[in-house]
């Protein structure tokens, strides 16, 4: 069971990487996999999920940070990609660090 503190701890990790300049954003999921590895996989999805959702509500429409919304948000459904397809193959996926063995079929996280 997740515990708040901890899940605001992962959202506002998830909004520092995403406003972070530099594409910082880009290794975000496989950061958040290596920090919380024993969550569940959608636990870091609902993270991201809500930071952009922080990030949109915070942010006026054509601000440049909404881009990172977007973003967040494309990270988050990426990965419920991920674990539905890890869901099909019958692999195991009770935790984040479970993630790294479909990466190893669709690298897409490690590359990106």
């Amino acid at each position: 069971m997740m515990h708040l503190a901890e899940g605001e701890r992962r959202v506002g990790y998830a909004i520092e990487r995403l406003l972070a300049p530099d594409e910082l954003w880009r290794g975000l999921v496989r950061e958040m996999v290596d920090l919380w590895p024993e969550e569940p996989p959608l636990e870091i999805a609902f993270a991201i999920t809500s930071a952009a959702a922080a990030i949109e509500g915070s942010f006026a429409p054509g601000s440049p940070a909404r881009d990172a919304a977007m973003i967040g948000y494309r990270l988050a459904a990426l990965i419920g990609v991920d674990v539905y397809a890890m869901q099909i193959r019958g692999m195991a996926l009770e935790r984040a660090a479970d993630l790294r063995a479909y990466w190893e079929i669709d690298p897409f996280f490690t590359q990106l």
